[in-house]
């Protein structure tokens, strides 16, 4: 978006440069700097009168032109149509440099000297026309320098807007804001449109079938224009804004576009078969031609505006070639109206077409400026066309769009920014955006229409501070304020866990949570599922109860693409069906392929032991109590490689090698470990991470245990037992030696543990590791029926 510097001025009274306007909107969240399109390529082109013309013997098209510079009078050889005697021109002497370097030297043109050149748009890069030359307004000063009088060396505005401010899409959208910053009133267009006595309403008729597509529809009727180039100030203003003129008529609804914001389109009225307007969606395989020539087959999703029976426009993109304006046009039908943006972009990719018109009814228009925008089209051409404007519009208003209310406690504005803003300047800033504002302790606002973003109290609170400026919200090193809550412990404890993982080498997985069913019951069973209503994909039906689905997904997704060593985990949700649903939030981990090779060591495959040895890591990593590892066989699970984890009889999760038949089912070939926790027990049971242990003041007592056990006796059982018997003082407990083979039974297996005692308050007596170590040893035997090795 670009508008010029001095258009912002006619409508805004602001006391800055450019440069300075370009920075405080900048400040205020809309992106701008300042260009100059034009400058010294215009030096030595003055304003020049044709004071004589006549044609070149032995040619068609060339004149001699004798044309007053002012203080000279040139001869110059002209080729151009549209010259005429006494028009006033841009004139380029000898010595002057033209678009792309082009030097202006003395020439004979079929031996005729001349001795500069009258210039067209082209010839001054003001845009592609070279059709005839510029003829320029009869107060044009003769001798002036061309610059100056065309001052197109006006600074420019661009704009580089987000999505969320189509009400920037306008001269009038820029200066609002121009005006609120410096503090000054917006200064609309004023005029006074003359009305014929004959009324538009005998002469078009308007209907819509989709009020939810378009909402309104405007139409007002022309009559008597001449169809011709427009004033200078119009083409100015569309030059600077990067729009071509045409002609007088379709130069000025680009003009009142660029000025309200709002798109409209002129049709010549007399090529209409009826004389009515009916907004409807196209026909399946309906033909429509475009104005730029090009033929499309139309289909439903197609917004067509027709005089009844024939496309005459697709809706709010472009219009169509029949009904297309030309200089035979005397007639005009003007169009105002407004389009659901959802429509317009649908009907704009359907098409393959981009337009001005289509890029802001896509972003939002303004439903209620209507009214506004074709009155002053219709001012425009009856004074520069020559039109004769019937009275009244016919405003089809079938779905009114009101302003939105927002109750806005100025309290809150405060809190939520940490300023102090008086509450005579929120409202003062807030009706300088032209919102209405009422109330006291509690305001009441009205936002209008176009600020279509606008639909919160929060949203009020960004237009209070852009304006008031972000460089006002004081510097503090630390958040404060009755707003800023504390970290939640909760939160410290994700954080803490995302830590653990990522240092054992784990990435971190995200999933939309939306499951296959067919999958999922492979993973959970019968377990219920929750169907989604309104499902985006038949493979996509329901929400997953257990994130190991997302994990396999992700090792799938992974393989597919030869990312075969994974260790991945997932802090997610569960859902389950019931009144109402439930929400779970799991951490699971899942680990595939093999291990990393490194100097000290090969790599190997990850086996079930890889997978318990990260669950340890996360118990220690975490501060968590100790857990029973209980054998457990699932479904989920191959049988002998899964375990539950316990805590006091309560089950926290479970872990294991997914069997192969499962993994296969999410076409994955290798062993998959996973393991699953209900993160809130764990929560339950954490320890204060941020507290401070200090280290034992007492010596600790090391003492090993070796014993040999039936096979099918499971280590963790032991440790269980182990940590059971030996009580506060057992501070650890760990295997370090297994062992099958000669001078082992058969059936038999020999298992070696290192047990650390120690007291908090006191040393240990020998007597008292020695008895207690003989506890465990007599409590193992007895659930166990373990035989103790001496040694």
């Amino acid at each position: 978006m670009q508008v010029p510097y001095s258009w912002i001025k006619e409508l805004a009274d602001i006391p800055w440069s450019a440069e300075e306007l370009a920075n405080r909107l900048t400040l205020s969240g809309a992106e701008a700097e300042v260009e100059r399109l034009f400058g010294s390529e215009f030096d030595n082109i003055c304003i020049g009168k044709i004071v004589e013309l006549e044609p070149i013997e032995g040619t068609d098209h060339l004149k001699k032109a004798i044309v007053d510079s002012g203080d000279e009078k040139l001869q110059v050889v002209c080729g151009a149509p549209n010259a005429a005697s006494g028009q006033k021109v841009v004139l380029a002497k000898i010595g002057a440099v033209l678009k792309e370097g082009f030097k202006i030297k003395k020439a004979k043109l079929r031996g005729v000297e001349s001795n500069g050149m009258i210039c067209s748009e082209r010839e001054l890069g003001i845009s592609d026309d070279h059709n005839g030359i510029i003829v320029l307004d009869d107060d044009a000063p003769i001798g002036a320098p061309a610059l100056d009088y065309l001052n197109l060396q006006d600074p420019v505005i661009e704009l580089d807007l987000t999505p969320n401010r189509p009400d920037m899409l306008s001269a009038i959208g820029v200066a609002r804001d121009c005006a609120c910053l410096a503090g000054t009133k917006l200064k609309r267009p004023e005029y006074t449109l003359e009305e014929a006595a004959e009324k538009t309403a005998d002469f078009i008729k308007v209907s819509i079938d989709d009020p939810d597509a378009c909402p309104r529809y405007a139409a007002r009727v022309i009559r008597n224009v001449k169809i011709g180039p427009s004033p200078w100030w119009i083409k100015r203003k569309l030059i600077l804004c990067g729009i071509r003129p045409i002609s007088n008529v379709v130069d000025i609804t680009n003009l009142v576009m660029m000025e309200y914001g709002h798109p409209l389109h002129a049709f010549d009225y007399n090529l209409f078969d009826r004389k009515e307007i009916l907004v409807r969606r196209a026909q399946e395989a309906e033909e429509f031609t475009t104005l730029d020539g090009k033929p499309h087959v139309l289909d439903p999703y197609i917004l067509l505006i027709t005089d009844g029976e024939k496309g005459v426009a697709a809706a709010g993109v472009m219009g169509g070639l029949e009904t297309e304006v030309s200089e035979k046009t005397t007639d005009i039908l003007l169009e105002a109206a407004y389009f659901n943006p959802i429509t317009i972009r649908k009907s704009r990719i359907k098409l393959g077409l981009i337009s001005e018109s289509s890029t802001r009814f896509e972003k939002g228009a303004d439903p209620n400026v209507v009214p506004a925008a074709i009155n002053r089209a219709a001012y425009l051409m009856n004074k520069y066309a020559g039109g004769e404007v019937l009275a009244g519009i016919v405003d089809c208003y079938a779905k009114k769009i009101n302003p939105v209310e927002i109750e806005l406690r100025p309290e809150r504005v405060n809190a939520f920014l940490g300023t102090m803003i008086p509450v005579e300047r929120m409202v003062k800033i807030l009706r300088d955006l032209e919102y209405t504002v009422s109330g006291e302790e509690t305001l009441k606002v009205l936002a209008p229409t176009h600020a279509t973003d606008v639909t919160r109290e929060v949203d009020l609170i960004e237009e209070i501070i852009r304006i008031e400026g972000y460089e006002s919200i004081p510097f503090i090193d630390r958040n404060s304020g009755p707003l800023v809550a504390a970290t939640r412990i909760d939160d410290l404890f994700r954080a803490g866990v995302r830590h653990v993982m990522t240092g054992q080498g784990f990435d971190e997985t995200y999933s939309s949570g939306l499951a296959d069913a067919r999958l999922l019951a492979q993973i959970t069973g019968d377990q219920p599922q929750l169907q989604i209503l309104n499902p985006i994909a038949e493979d996509l039906s329901v929400l997953q109860n257990s994130v190991i689905y997302s994990l396999l997904k992700s090792i799938s997704h992974n393989l597919s693409r030869r990312n075969i060593d994974l260790r991945l985990f997932e802090l997610g949700k569960g859902f389950l069906p019931g009144e109402p649903h439930q929400e779970m939030e799991q951490l699971g981990m899942a680990i595939s392929g093999s291990t990393s090779a490194d100097w000290y060591a090969k790599p190997r495959q990850y086996e079930f032991y890889d997978l318990k040895g990260a669950v340890d890591a996360l118990i220690l990593g975490c501060r968590l109590p100790q857990f029973e590892f209980v054998a457990n066989d699932s479904g989920l699970y191959v049988e002998g490689l899964s375990f539950v984890l316990r805590h006091n009889e309560i089950i926290l999760g479970h872990a294991g090698m997914i069997r192969p038949d499962i993994a296969k089912a999410f076409d994955i070939k290798q062993n998959v470990y996973t393991a699953l926790f209900e993160f809130d027990k764990i929560m339950n049971l954490r320890g204060d991470i941020s507290s401070f242990k200090p280290l034992p003041r007492y010596p600790a007592s090391p003492k090993d245990m070796a014993m040999v056990v039936d096979d099918e006796i499971r280590m963790g059982d032991i440790m269980a037992e182990i940590r059971r018997a030996g009580g506060p003082l057992l501070e650890d407990v760990r295997l370090f030696d297994l062992y099958r083979g000669k001078q082992v039974p058969e059936g038999k297996k020999s298992l070696a543990f290192a047990m650390v005692y120690r007291s908090d308050k006191g040393n240990l007596e020998n007597k008292e590791v020695i008895d207690l170590h003989n506890k465990i040893a007599d409590h193992l035997k007895k659930c166990f029926n373990v035989e103790i090795r001496e040694g």
